[in-house]
């Protein structure tokens, strides 16, 4: 007897963000679609983004927030913000916007993924959990999708929307299967890492475990300076927070922190020597202290520049106050690593861009093959710029 296949219009491997918005306006074009995915439930990412707020879009769309601007530029058009807006909208999901950063008005991604979901059951498309799929097979014009070598199913076009390789436990794609899959349809990668991410440092910064602190952050990056300001979160391992996420794209040889931002050397000479005066018995740590986090202030004096904590000011070098400055201006350590794809947001690599159609995110070279979202190599920073792409691409792929 002959084992057949049941056969769709489009199939869309992977249900987060992209590969759900890629079934509804497939489905909306009255393609018969499935969507086949390995975890139990669809947007298991979705659901945690945003630490589960779901952080949808931002208004602030310089192309600069990614890190392959000419393409994601020609991908999001001027205004990208507005299309997910109005799409969310399209599904009855209300957006706020907190300073320029969208989230749905319930506060609550599964808002979005429920609503995702509503309309893909209401236009009819399938979705196939608990399906790993590990094998894809072109023939005749057709895909056929395997899980553990036996063929399920077939379509005329097939979306790539696996996702990257970042935070695993919420079942991310095993970057030996993603590997896998592209080699079956010919499709040539950039490498991956994890990215969005803590940044492990050479230097011991368990003393400064648990501090936070205003830093404006520059890195050299091919020979250029990138500047960015936020709040750093100081672990045992080394850096942590969203200036930090946004910096761990680059894997800077050095990370330099001004934590006197907005205070300059001159203002700071001028209060060391004013207080020397008016109380030469104060401490270097509570004169530092008067500026930053104790700890903070302690590892500047002790470990950056060699002085006791108990030093007076009276009794200090008389250079100091210029000392202290420096090492507080450009506080630097050492990069040593990525903290990896388990604390990682987003994966940095994918399917090279070259090979894509920015206008339908079609696959140049492969026929009825499509890719979107995270699989594809574009990465913004942290503020909604990944979901904005993974849902506009998404659409685009589904439309075409």
């Amino acid at each position: 007897m002959v084992y057949k296949m049941d056969h769709y219009d489009v199939c869309i491997i992977g249900a987060g963000a992209a590969g759900l918005s890629a079934g509804t306006a497939a489905a909306e074009r009255g393609h018969k679609v499935i969507i086949v995915d390995k975890n139990k439930k669809a947007g298991m990412k979705l659901y945690a983004t945003g630490n589960g707020k779901c952080n949808i879009a931002n208004s602030h769309m310089a192309f600069c927030c990614y890190y392959d601007s000419s393409f994601a530029a020609e991908i999001l058009g001027d205004e990208p913000y507005k299309e997910v807006i109005d799409f969310m909208k399209e599904l009855g999901v209300e957006c706020v916007s907190k300073s320029g950063y969208y989230y749905p008005r319930s506060g609550q991604a599964s808002t979005v993924v429920w609503a995702l979901l509503d309309r893909l059951r209401f236009l009819g498309a399938e979705i196939l959990l608990n399906t790993a799929v590990d094998h894809i097979e072109i023939k005749d014009g057709r895909y056929i999708i395997h899980k553990n070598v036996k063929a399920l199913l077939s379509a005329d076009k097939l979306i790539i929307a696996t996702g990257g390789f970042s935070m695993p436990s919420l079942g991310a794609i095993d970057e030996n299967t993603a590997t896998g899959l592209y080699a079956d349809l010919g499709l040539k990668t950039a490498p991956a890492k994890p990215m969005l991410c803590p940044v492990i440092t050479k230097e011991d910064l368990t003393c400064l475990a648990g501090v936070r602190t205003g830093a404006n952050v520059s890195i050299y990056a091919d020979g250029k300076l990138i500047e960015e300001y936020g709040e750093v979160q100081f672990t045992d391992y080394g850096l942590s927070g969203i200036v930090i996420f946004n910096m761990s794209y680059y894997e800077p040889e050095k990370l330099y922190l001004d934590t006197l931002n907005g205070i300059s050397e001159e203002e700071f000479v001028r209060s060391f020597r004013r207080l020397k005066e008016s109380d030469p018995q104060r401490s270097l740590h509570a004169f530092m202290n008067g500026y930053l986090n104790d700890k903070l202030a302690e590892y500047i004096i002790s470990v950056k520049c060699g002085y006791s904590t108990k030093t007076k000011l009276n009794d200090a070098p008389e250079d100091a106050a210029v000392k202290l400055y420096k090492s507080a201006a450009k506080l630097e350590f050492t990069f040593k690593q990525l903290y990896g794809y388990e604390h990682s947001q987003v994966t940095k690599g994918g399917i090279l861009t070259s090979m894509i159609n920015p206008e339908d995110m079609r696959v140049k070279c492969v026929p009825g093959l499509y890719a979107a979202g995270e699989a594809v190599d574009v990465a913004g920073k942290c503020g909604g710029y990944n979901l904005m792409f993974a849902i506009i691409s998404g659409r685009k792929a589904g439309r075409s």
